[in-house]
């Protein structure tokens, strides 16, 4: 049986973490945006320096060489976590990783300098399992992700960690507060192996991490409007394929838009659009798509909704539009929206229903502009009952909630009101 040398295991350890800090940063060049490459990047390098180190440390034995090679192997692991957490929130928490290289550093080094070298084996040991243990619960954190990823990498962490553990547990039990050598015993040897075994792996993982998250946030790209940030066409017509059950589609068209471009200018125009998807964005249920079609044309999807529902959310994103007000160079102006709505009771297919909601949005155009049409199969005759009664609904729905119908809401009223008594 082949035993494992523990100067060739120091040997093998440095070249591995020297191999992951030039992956790491090489990668980290071809996208710099990914920062937590970076960092992972110089948690390798530290734990190269802090093997350089513990090797002389080995051979010579003197108590600065040791702390600054327990030093160094600390704050390595200490930028993993902190690169573990950078990955979940987008931010380095450098202040949080300063507050624990101080506190490990010193508890490390007291006991050390003071003739206690066991000792501080000993604690270096308990710190490194508690910042593994929390580099580890870091990336569980964020498991839904990409969930057996992310599981075997919060593995591979806590079995570093317990490594560690193991070998503060044995000192303690054979009372070593004082050595006249590193520490060899079968629980090192079992660490470093571990150690060596979990870093090759933790950067591939790592790495493949880093990929599918570039790769999500590419597709995020290819389905988001960069103006508004709502979803784009493509995106909405994608996400709607697997719809079943009653839906509905409002289309919605900024009134004279090319207007506000030519008397204001086309960033204005972006300002405009921006504050209507914003409107529209915060006016979506939980699992609704709301989308920019392209131009000054955006829609929702309604998955499941009743028709009722459409209608009060197409009322409060055109008398909320209506209500903003855009400051330009020299004047004060505001916009308005036309609304066309579409609904099945039945199994939805969205090219269905935005044909039809575009033709109820032509309809809207036609007959003054601001305002909300509800498609009928033939938008020339009158409207059918069902419909006024829901659009009746709608009106009160928004009146309840302190907001009076604008204008062309009353006149619309008036003249369903007309066409109802005339049936």
């Amino acid at each position: 049986m082949i035993r494992p040398d523990y100067e060739s295991l120091l040997i093998a350890l440095s070249f591995c973490s020297a191999g992951l800090t030039l992956t790491f940063f090489v990668n980290w060049l071809v996208s710099r945006a990914d920062k937590v490459l970076l960092t992972w990047a110089v948690g390798a390098l530290f734990l190269v320096v802090s093997v350089l180190i513990y090797s002389y440390f080995v051979d010579n034995f003197m108590p600065t060489t040791g702390v600054e090679s327990l030093a160094a192997l600390q704050v390595g692991l200490i930028f993993f976590l902190g690169a573990a957490e950078q990955f979940r929130t987008g931010k380095l928490p450098i202040y949080k990783m300063i507050a624990i290289a101080i506190f490990g550093n010193i508890a490390i080094a007291a006991p050390m300098l003071g003739g206690y070298n066991g000792v501080s084996f000993i604690v270096f040991n308990v710190l490194a399992t508690l910042i593994l243990f929390g580099t580890a619960w870091e990336h569980w954190r964020c498991r839904n992700e990409a969930p057996a990823l992310i599981a075997t990498l919060s593995g591979l962490y806590s079995i570093t960690g317990v490594s560690f553990f193991l070998c503060a547990t044995v000192l303690l039990q054979h009372g070593s507060w004082t050595l006249d050598q590193a520490p060899q015993n079968w629980a090192e040897i079992l660490n470093m192996t571990v150690s060596l075994t979990a870093i090759a792996a933790i950067g591939a993982l790592s790495l493949g991490l880093s990929q599918v998250r570039v790769v999500r946030r590419h597709k995020r790209d290819a389905e988001t409007d960069a103006l508004t940030g709502l979803f784009n066409r493509r995106a909405l017509f994608e996400r709607a394929r697997g719809l079943q059950g009653a839906a509905a589609v409002v289309v919605f068209d900024i009134d004279h838009f090319k207007q506000v471009n030519d008397a204001h200018g086309h960033q204005m125009g972006d300002v405009v659009l921006q504050r209507f998807g914003k409107i529209l964005g915060s006016s979506t249920r939980e699992g609704d798509m709301a989308a920019r079609l392209g131009g000054e044309e955006f829609a929702i999807l309604l998955p499941y909704a009743s028709l009722k529902v459409a209608m009060i959310v197409a009322e409060r994103v055109r008398q909320t539009f209506s209500e903003q007000s855009f400051s330009a160079q020299f004047e004060n102006f505001n916009c308005s929206v036309s609304v066309g709505v579409a609904h099945t009771k039945n199994r939805a297919k969205l090219p269905s229903l935005m044909r039809q909601a575009d033709a109820a949005l032509y309809a809207a155009k036609r007959s003054g502009r601001n305002r909300v049409v509800l498609f009928s199969n033939d938008q020339n005759a009158r409207p059918d009952l069902d419909a006024i009664t829901e659009m009746r609904a709608a009106a009160d729905f928004v009146q309840g909630k302190g907001m009076a119908p604008s204008a062309p809401s009353r006149q619309q009223s008036r003249r369903k009101s007309r066409l109802t008594s005339r049936a």
